[in-house]
């Protein structure tokens, strides 16, 4: 009598069971939840002044890291960065002020026309610039919020530079939450935009 070999299908169903198994366990430790901020709603009230018959063209903001990113951040020490865990902004730093600058320059009420670099409409001058500050600076048991933007007004028919300025501003964040942080970061912005608004309105003045 002649020795039968043992069927193969529990084989299969074995390593397909323990196949199951593997892939329901992990040694990757699980990621950090994050919370999304956004800068919070601007105070900017109409300027008061004569109405300019121009189009501006606000340009997508350039910044270096690590200002580039969408990290929120904090300078414990001169010259030192560090991340806020577990916290990001909604989007890279460079595009959430310049929606904030579109926002601002509309409310304003003032120009004929503000558009962004993907409008195909003429415009009659551009304001680009170069994020170098958008950070929590802490000096001792104070902690300040500074945004800082290297400004340039272009003339776009003749290309050429009619303007340029840096402009800063402060704010006091009230504690050491990130949500205090997000705050002060939006007057600092608010109040350092505020200057920026009157500086193009004066430069763009015929």
């Amino acid at each position: 009598m002649g020795v039968h070999a043992m069927p193969r299908y529990p084989r299969f169903l074995l390593l397909a069971l323990l196949l199951a198994l593997l892939a329901g366990c992990t040694i990757l430790p699980e990621r950090e939840p994050q919370r999304l901020f956004e800068l919070p709603a601007g105070e900017s009230a109409p300027l008061q002044g004569r109405p300019l018959d121009a189009t501006l063209r606000i340009d997508s903001l350039s910044a270096s890291a690590p200002h580039a990113g969408n990290r929120l951040l904090v300078m414990p020490r001169a010259n030192e960065f560090e991340a806020w865990g577990g916290v990001r902004w909604r989007d890279d730093a460079p595009r959430l002020l310049q929606e904030r600058l579109l926002e601002a320059f509309r409310r304003a009420g003032r120009l004929g026309g503000v558009i962004d670099e993907a409008s195909a409409a003429r415009s009659d001058a551009t304001l680009s610039g170069h994020l170098v500050a958008f950070h929590l600076r802490l000096e001792g048991d104070t902690r300040r919020a500074v945004v800082s933007l290297d400004a340039e007004l272009i003339d776009e028919s003749s290309r050429e530079l009619l303007a340029s300025r840096r402009f800063e501003a402060t704010a006091l964040a009230d504690d050491a939450t990130p949500e205090a942080a997000v705050m002060a970061l939006g007057q600092a912005s608010d109040e350092m935009i505020a200057r920026l608004l009157a500086w193009t309105f004066e430069e763009l003045r015929p």
